[in-house]
């Protein structure tokens, strides 16, 4: 069991429970052991960074990486959402304010327009670019100081090939265990001066689909409730009893992962089907569908991906089935009093 501080100040801002530095961050192992290698070589030869990938699902921890090479590194971080970037003179005038060894972090870099991305091959490999002052001027060639781009993306895949063969290290962030998840959780719940049961962080762990993000936003939830009722102790009961008010099930799903199963269920009786048809049965946009709702239900073994399309395993159809049984027998007494809290 966590001890923990009295809850006299509280603070919920996801950056307060990031860390800093390679040795405290929690999980992808083997990412770590590279990127210290990395950052070794490049500070034993005085050399800027190699550019760096980092691709997988949302709440992972790409930009808390980014921040941790740029304070491993000892260089300035500059944050840009790709999307945010409209024409490639923006971009450029981004790239030629930085200094020597600073990190730009791209983020959200699969969304690059075309012209933009084009801006930015030249400053990766030669470090410079080239910008038209008009629209029917010759364009300026201008250097820009050595530095390390980061760019995180969703899928590796959506990158133009001649992006991706320009970084020099690319990361797959993989899901984190539910060991990780419970080490994640207690750390933050100690830092909000919470004690904490080792079946309640467990609890939380296995509804949060292997994302930190997701674990964070559960146990801020919780601690909700535990201020509601003048707690500073989360146990298992109080955890049962906030879920439900989130809309998740024993396992953690949503209300749209949960549409997802009925659509292959119901509508093509266990499957096969391709995700297109599945999301538009269950009304999701792809994006959802591919990048939140389908990974989860693959992490917990509901669905299987196959030649001839997406699958309802045994588990998926025993888990559809007891739902309603399930969300019957909780203690409803104790979600009334979440219920107030959390809303």
């Amino acid at each position: 069991m966590t001890t923990a501080a009295p809850p006299t100040q509280i603070s919920v801002n996801e950056r307060n429970f990031r860390p800093q530095t390679l040795g405290d961050f929690i999980g992808q192992r083997q990412l770590k052991q590279t990127m210290q290698l990395m950052l070794y070589s490049a500070k034993t030869r005085k050399a800027t960074l190699e550019h760096v990938a980092f691709f997988g699902g949302p709440g992972l921890g790409k930009t808390t990486l980014a921040a941790i090479i740029a304070h491993e590194a000892n260089s300035r971080l500059h944050e840009i959402a790709a999307p945010s970037i409209g024409r490639p003179g923006d971009l450029a005038s981004a790239l030629t304010m930085l200094q020597p060894n600073d990190i730009l972090f791209l983020d959200e870099i699969h969304a690059l327009k075309r012209d933009s991305a084009e801006t930015l091959y030249s400053a990766m490999e030669d470090f410079k670019v080239s910008i038209k002052l008009s629209k029917d001027s010759d364009p300026i060639t201008m250097k820009v100081h050595p530095f390390t781009l980061i760019g995180s993306t969703t899928d590796f895949g959506l990158l133009p090939g001649p992006m991706r063969a320009r970084f020099g290290h690319s990361f797959h962030l993989q899901p984190y265990t539910l060991d990780e998840l419970v080490q994640i959780i207690e750390r933050a719940a100690e830092k909000m001066g919470f004690f904490t049961e080792e079946e309640a962080l467990q609890a939380i762990a296995r509804r949060s689909r292997g994302t930190p993000r997701v674990a964070l936003r559960l146990l801020r939830r919780c601690v909700d409730v535990a201020i509601s009722s003048d707690e500073d102790f989360i146990d298992t009961e109080l955890v049962e009893a906030t879920m439900p008010i989130l809309g998740l099930d024993a396992l953690g799903l949503e209300e749209a992962d949960r549409q997802y199963l009925a659509a292959l269920i119901e509508i093509y009786r266990g499957g096969p089907a391709g995700l297109g048809a599945i999301a538009a049965n269950a009304g999701l946009d792809m994006s959802t569908a591919k990048n939140i709702v389908e990974p989860a239900l693959l992490l917990m073994g509901l669905v299987a991906r196959t030649p001839r399309g997406r699958r309802v395993t045994r588990a998926g159809h025993k888990h559809h089935q007891t739902f309603a049984q399930s969300a019957a027998s909780v203690n409803w007494n104790r979600i009334e009093a979440a219920d107030q809290a959390v809303n």
